[in-house]
């Protein structure tokens, strides 16, 4: 089984992750109160599904390869900058544009604790989708494909599994569209810094927490219009910065 693993490294990563993912869903109707902290046991399918899949196909060296690839170096540092504010840009923009059409802003009210809470829950869910998004599945498709291609593909895998049918079947199909865009820009910062993860971290802790800070109680399909609207105006100017490298197939990390 596992030389089919292996020869379909793709399809069974995203494969397990769904599985895992439909394993840990009941724990949030065991400990229901876990949802007012922002935590989310299903977000730590991409991870486990990394190392399952190593131990699986013999690639045992697969995890810690990618948890070395989180060293941050001074070279880094502007872009893991670039890696907070782009996202907090993005989301207050949107949270100015939708309190304009009418959608009031609503605060995310809590204790010190309650938010102490909240980070770290937010912080070790995004680690560990991070293990698999950025750490795994990207390096697989830029070994075949040009980043911007790559980036569609695992842009689509991910707002998949996220399965948020907030405004339905409209709602899903434009939830998946921002994936789509904020997967574009990570990959840009993904290459910038040689596959740093612990960019790809900020990143993604950034877009939560400033989702829950600034749109709390808002996610509708008017915000989803809107940031695809704001992200997509991001996206097209870090690509047509940056054609050479969307539009070639880089080397991809040996991972």
């Amino acid at each position: 089984m596992y030389k089919e693993m292996e020869k379909h490294r793709v399809a069974s990563y995203f494969i397990i992750t769904m599985l895992i993912s439909v394993l840990l869903l009941p724990l949030h109707f065991v400990f229901q109160t876990v949802g007012n902290y922002s935590v989310s046991f299903t977000q730590f399918a991409p991870a486990l599904a990394v190392g399952l899949f190593s131990v699986v196909t013999m690639g045992k060296i697969m995890m810690p390869r990618i948890i070395g690839s989180s060293h941050i170096h001074g070279d880094n540092l502007k872009w893991m900058g670039l890696a907070f504010l782009l996202p907090f840009l993005c989301i207050a923009v949107s949270s100015i544009a939708i309190s304009l059409f009418g959608i009031t802003y609503k605060p995310w009210n809590g204790s010190a604790m309650f938010y102490f809470i909240n980070i770290i829950a937010i912080l070790l869910g995004c680690t560990a989708e991070e293990i698999g998004w950025r750490g795994f599945l990207l390096p697989q498709f830029q070994k075949r494909y040009s980043p911007i291609l790559s980036s569609l593909m695992v842009g689509i895998l991910w707002g998949v599994w996220h399965l948020n049918f907030t405004g339905g079947l409209l709602g899903f199909v434009l939830y998946i569209i921002t994936i789509v865009e904020s997967s574009i820009l990570m990959t840009w910062l993904y290459n910038k810094t040689d596959g740093n993860l612990t960019t790809m971290i900020v990143y993604h802790f950034t877009f939560s927490f400033t989702s829950h800070v600034l749109l709390w109680g808002r996610f509708n399909l008017q915000l989803f219009i809107t940031e695809i609207v704001v992200f997509g105006l991001a996206c097209a100017f870090v690509v047509l910065k940056n054609r050479e490298m969307f539009f070639h197939t880089p080397i991809a990390p040996k991972i």
